[in-house]
């Protein structure tokens, strides 16, 4: 974006929740991924970062520690109810000669789910007050559900553009709500909203959505080396946290119902031997190589029974490596009644769902249920 209209015309926002995973992790992860994620965004130039729900849900603890791994970004959330180091109810901006007001607001209701002691002051107020400086265009960042978003636009004036910051996914076009611009926040780092602004007509000129691919943009270098930190960490502090478990994880693994293919190949030797040519069959092996076989993200689609995704199979690399990759049990469920009575009914039945449990418009968008499934077939 900074190419193509100038670094000197632009404001990048950054709405929070980076802590979001798919999987339950302990707070210590949650803190690495939010400090290593800050540092990034600080290398690349992100000017604003407005802490979301999934920050905000850890309370002090980790609000007030927030400043100390951004040297340029600055932190802005209006109605914390206590002073936070480094972080500021809003910030003027000057960008091409125009004064950009930039604030951030996020819904009291969670301060019932902070752990660590966290109070909200009330939203409306906070944003109004800020609304007060004078500036040429007003942004806020909206940390509410759809409809409540809606709700507070309607109730303040002279704003101009909202972020929906709370709900994953996209607007496509722009939302005019009392003249204000309501747009969505990013999916999943996978698009970068980019809009246009005409000072000249007050209004937004375009929405667009950019789409951040290997491709296209290369990995600054700075911030690869920081993500790779990260995942070398990630994976000592998962190798330290199982030895410390062992004994706990060893009584789960023998309580488990999948038996692993080896078992499965038995009786269905050409069945193994089909699976055995699959990315199936590699699929923990490419986590290996990318320093990730421990990321809580990744590990549940590249195993078989993951307990992340309500199975009682895999545990974890030290208690069950007899179910790393996508084996026969991942698919058509666990095996061991089947085993003790070949008679019995067995498999499940294989449909889209199966699939896309993992398959999905986040982790594969190219995926084709109809095309894909014949490479697996056996």
């Amino acid at each position: 974006m900074r190419q193509e209209v100038g670094a000197d015309r632009t404001l990048t926002i950054n709405s929070g929740n980076l802590t979001r995973t798919t999987t339950k992790v302990d707070f210590e992860i949650k803190y690495r991924v939010l400090q290593t994620a800050l540092k990034g965004y600080d290398m690349i130039g992100v000017e604003v970062f407005t802490p979301g729900v999934q920050e905000l849900i850890y309370g002090r603890e980790m609000i007030n520690k927030l400043h100390e791994y951004t040297k340029k970004s600055a932190i802005i959330c209006a109605n914390l109810a206590y002073p936070a180091p480094g972080i500021e109810p809003s910030r003027l901006f000057t960008v091409n000669h125009k004064k950009i007001l930039v604030t951030s607001i996020f819904d009291p209701k969670f301060e019932k789910k902070a752990i660590h002691g966290l109070k909200a002051s009330d939203p409306i107020a906070a944003l109004n007050k800020a609304l007060k400086t004078p500036h040429d265009l007003a942004i806020a960042v909206l940390h509410f559900s759809d409809n409540k978003a809606r709700n507070i636009i309607r109730r303040v004036a002279g704003l101009n553009i909202a972020v929906l910051a709370t709900q994953r996914g996209v607007f496509r076009k722009i939302e005019l709500i009392k003249g204000c611009c309501l747009v969505k926040n990013n999916n999943h780092g996978k698009t970068v909203g980019y809009l246009d602004w005409n000072f000249s007509s007050n209004s937004p000129t375009r929405l667009k959505l950019v789409k951040v691919e290997k491709s296209t943009f290369k990995a600054d270098p700075k911030v690869a080396k920081l993500v790779d930190e990260y995942e070398q960490w990630l994976r000592k502090h998962y190798i330290k946290k199982e030895k410390q478990e062992e004994e706990t994880l060893n009584e789960k693994a023998a309580g488990i119902n999948y038996v692993g293919n080896q078992a499965c190949g038995t009786c269905h030797p050409k069945i193994t031997a089909s699976w055995q040519t699959t990315r199936h069959a590699r699929a923990y092996a490419s986590l290996q190589k990318k320093c990730k076989d421990y990321c809580p993200d990744c590990l549940p689609c590249h195993v078989t029974g993951s307990r992340q995704h309500n199975k009682k199979g895999f545990q974890s690399p030290a208690s069950t490596p007899n179910l790393f990759n996508v084996q026969c049990e991942e698919c058509h469920g666990p095996a061991q009644d089947h085993i003790k009575d070949p008679k019995l009914n067995y498999g499940l039945k294989i449909d889209k769902k199966t699939c896309t449990a993992c398959h999905n418009s986040n982790t594969d968008p190219e995926f084709s249920f109809a095309h894909d499934l014949p490479l697996i077939s056996h």
